[in-house]
């Protein structure tokens, strides 16, 4: 039987946004931490309003509310999501007990997809709808028919829990996780290679701004310093970049261009560098609470999310944020955003109702 779950949440109309880079949105960790005070001032929000049961096996169905409204659940209904990607109208959502989530008009009807893998998933991303990964605990999956249908990929290591996955085309994509492992495939997938990244921790992303232009960033598992790896001849020689200017490991990494990158950090600081990652500014700071996740629209405007619902954008290269949304119960994390064109926008995350509710998932368009 198909269940339908009916919730809104909407905020004031603001400007639109310009067309993003594609990329990742795949950062953070899995822990969570204790709610703290707010101490922004935040856009005023509406309670969700609950029109049916949580979502059952099948399906999912959400409002196509007026532009700049968000629409979305919040709720009993699935597990944390945790990564989303999209492309036109085909939107994915990944996230725990091995949950994929795909829409074929633009985020109104979600599918609940038969997965291979009963792991957390963490990130998905594609070079179109015939290529797409979805990557988490000690899994990697492919799919060649827009996410209806996902097959395991056959790895060199075992007992590694993969973080996130980008590519700069269908025969150049990278994967990262624990143990310090960089995977790298030139077939579409059908072998994949182990890089020498020269370093033993956590890697939490993957982005660059073409083949010969790559970043990993990551935290070192004997002290906790933070992780920058760059590779400039397709992946397959990293070296380390100094990390003096970073107050923490960074969680995800993204760019306006191959001189503007940005990234977030673990104490919630947003960073910029224009050296290709030599060195790094604050251009942002948000209660020390973790963040994990980054849209990159443009030089200079950005969105980042992150633990204790933060939702930050600036248009100004950090020297003004709005906090875009106040979600009004707890203390949960924003794990995940992806949007596309002038003023669609996705976030995914944990829930945030009442105790023991699971995910998140709203839409703006």
């Amino acid at each position: 039987m198909l269940r339908r779950v009916t919730r809104f949440l909407r905020s004031v109309p603001h400007a639109g946004l310009a067309v993003v880079l594609l990329a990742s949105a795949c950062g953070g960790q899995q822990t969570q931490t204790k709610p703290k005070q707010a101490t922004n001032t935040k856009t005023e929000a509406t309670e969700p309003e609950d029109d049916g049961p949580a979502l059952g096996p099948l399906t999912l169905t959400l409002p196509d509310a007026p532009a700049s409204a968000w629409v979305g659940q919040r709720g009993n209904y699935v597990d944390t999501l945790s990564g989303i990607w999209g492309l036109d109208k085909l939107v994915i959502a990944v996230g725990g007990s091995g949950t994929i989530l795909r829409s074929e008009d633009a985020g109104i009807n979600w599918t609940r997809q038969a997965s291979p893998k009963d792991a957390w998933l963490r990130c998905v991303w594609g070079s179109g709808p015939d290529d797409i990964y979805v990557v988490g605990g000690n899994a990697i999956m492919h799919s060649t028919d827009g996410g209806i249908t996902w097959s395991p990929q056959k790895v060199p290591i075992t007992g590694t829990f993969f973080m996130a996955v980008w590519g700069s085309g269908r025969d150049d994509v990278y994967v990262v996780g624990g143990d310090g492992n960089i995977l790298n495939t030139t077939d579409g997938g059908k072998t994949w290679t182990k890089d020498n990244s020269g370093v033993v921790g956590t890697l939490y992303d993957v982005w660059g701004s073409g083949a010969d232009d790559i970043y990993v960033v990551g935290q070192a598992s004997k002290d906790g310093a933070p992780i920058v790896l760059q590779s400039k001849i397709g992946g397959h020689l990293w070296a380390k970049l100094p990390v003096d200017s970073l107050d923490s490991p960074l969680r995800q990494i993204d760019g306006a261009s191959v001189d503007y990158l940005y990234a977030v950090s673990a104490k919630g600081t947003v960073y910029e560098s224009n050296d290709r990652a030599a060195s790094w500014k604050s251009i942002g700071s948000f209660d020390g609470d973790e963040l994990l996740g980054i849209r990159v629209v443009g030089r200079g405007d950005l969105y980042v999310v992150g633990r204790n619902q933060q939702f930050q954008h600036t248009t100004d290269g950090g020297k003004t944020w709005k906090d875009e949304l106040n979600w009004p119960h707890g203390a949960a994390g924003i794990q995940g955003i992806w949007g596309k064109g002038p003023t669609e926008l996705f976030l995914v995350g944990e829930g945030t109702l009442e105790a023991g509710q699971k995910g998140s998932l709203v839409r703006r368009r």
